[in-house]
C-alpha cells in the first residue's frame, strides 16, 4: 500500500494543473460533441403522475423535503412543467 502525503503545490505546478485540466476538458467536450443519439421526449399530457403505492418515506425526511420546496399543495411538490429546461 502506498501512503500519500499532502504537500502544497508551487505556483508553477498550479498553473500546469490548470493548463492540463483545461486541455482535458476541451478534449472531452470535443469527443462528447461527436456522439449522435436520438432525442426522446415523453409528454405527460395532464401534467400529473398516476397515483401508486410508491415507497414508504421516512416522515422526518418527508417533512424536511416539503418544507424546503418552493411550493407545496396537498402534500405534493408543485413544479412548473419544463422549468428544468430553462
Amino acid at each position: 500500500m502506498t501512503n500519500f502525503t499532502y504537500y502544497k503545490p508551487t505556483e508553477k505546478e498550479k498553473e500546469q494543473i490548470k493548463k492540463d485540466s483545461k486541455n482535458l476538458l476541451k478534449k472531452f467536450a470535443s469527443k462528447l460533441s461527436k456522439i449522435k443519439t436520438p432525442e426522446n421526449h415523453f409528454e405527460n399530457k395532464p401534467g400529473m403522475r398516476d397515483e401508486s403505492n410508491g415507497w414508504n418515506t421516512d416522515q422526518k425526511f418527508r417533512s424536511i423535503t416539503l418544507s424546503n420546496a418552493p411550493f407545496v399543495e396537498n402534500n405534493s411538490i408543485v413544479a412548473e412543467k419544463g422549468s428544468w429546461k430553462k
